[in-house]
């Protein structure tokens, strides 16, 4: 599959990939993926920002980052 994703998909990407993970994981190992996934919540809010703002910018330099380092 080789198709370019917008900064937004690939952050659904991201969380649908942790969430496939932490289903995996023992019950016991959860929490610290689901905190990560409740604070990265979308879509629930008009700007469609997250549930915790400071990540979206976290996110955005993550991904500044990646196409620094891997043009």
């Amino acid at each position: 599959m080789d198709q370019m994703l917008t900064i937004e998909q690939a952050f659904e990407a991201m969380r649908n990939f942790l969430a496939q993970f932490n289903e995996r994981e023992p019950p016991q190992r959860r929490d610290t993926i689901m905190f990560l996934l409740e604070w990265t919540g979308r879509g629930r809010w008009v700007d469609g920002g997250t549930n915790d703002p400071a990540q979206w910018s976290d996110w955005e330099e993550a991904v500044a980052k990646a196409l620094r380092e891997h043009p």
